[in-house]
């Protein structure tokens, strides 16, 4: 597969749930003109099942591709471990982010500390297009506010979305000017724009508001929840259900893209 242009890379394991997460690939690359990958990691011992896993790649995309005018449709296998071919995804590939189901959370989640693209879950089956026209930014005083923040503009821009920028509230004074300082800066970032926004106050501190972010969103019905990845979460976070883990596995059908809070990630061009 030639390199060519910023991608929609979606994890084709043949598990069940497979076909919805490319039916929301396609989704999103449509929505932001980028070109789709359907990525699929082999087993180098069995040849005969690689030689399957080709076949019923390339036959998708060709059943896929008329359905995506304008939008390269391509397929990629590599052998080895996921882990290792991250870097590759990214700066060879130019991967702008990585769609799965739901069910591969446990396989990839771990991995996601190493990866400078975001993980997009998802699970719905039907009316795709309404789960990426409301999306929901949590906004505390952590750093990655902003990078969150600039992924839900690419949907807002080229999407008409509306984003709900839910703001913690810190009862220290310190902690609330910087919540305060990187809400200004998304809605200067947001205001350049035209698609519609509003913030919302959750009433929740930083360290809550990923749970509260998620029972926001999850009034919504169909949505997109957005967050940072803690990646090392304390036994306090897991008793609380703060884990990025457990906010997917309640997160029903909503889709939930998850940054990596360690790293610079690619940023979309066009």
């Amino acid at each position: 597969m030639e390199n060519g242009e910023q991608k929609i890379f979606v994890w084709c394991n043949f598990s069940e749930g497979m076909d919805d997460a490319i039916l929301h690939g396609m989704m999103i690359a449509l929505t932001l003109k980028k070109e789709l990958c359907l990525f699929h990691l082999s087993d180098h011992k069995h040849h005969e099942s690689n030689t399957i896993a080709e076949a019923r790649l390339r036959g998708t995309v060709s059943k896929i591709s008329p359905l995506l005018p304008n939008i390269e449709v391509k397929y990629l296998i590599r052998e080895g471990n996921i882990k290792d071919c991250l870097t590759e995804l990214s700066e060879v590939y130019e991967c702008l982010v990585l769609v799965s189901h739901k069910k591969s959370v446990q396989q990839l989640l771990p991995i996601l500390q190493f990866s400078a693209f975001p993980f997009l879950f998802v699970s719905a089956k039907v009316n795709v297009d309404r789960f990426y026209k409301q999306i929901v930014v949590p906004v505390g005083y952590m750093k990655k506010s902003k990078d969150i923040a600039l992924w839900a503009s690419y949907l807002g821009r080229h999407n008409g979305a509306m984003i709900d920028i839910f703001i913690a509230l810190e009862n220290g004074e310190a902690d609330q000017k910087i919540v305060m300082n990187n809400l200004f800066s998304i809605k200067r970032l947001y205001g350049k724009f035209r698609f519609p926004f509003q913030v919302i106050e959750s009433h929740s501190p930083t360290w809550k508001l990923q749970k509260a972010s998620l029972n926001h969103a999850l009034s919504l019905k169909t949505g997109m929840l957005i967050i940072a990845a803690s990646l090392n979460p304390t036994f306090l976070d897991s008793f609380l259900g703060l884990t990025e883990g457990k906010v997917i596995s309640k997160s029903e059908d909503l889709s939930v893209m998850i940054v990596n809070s360690k790293r610079d990630f690619y940023t979309f061009c066009g």
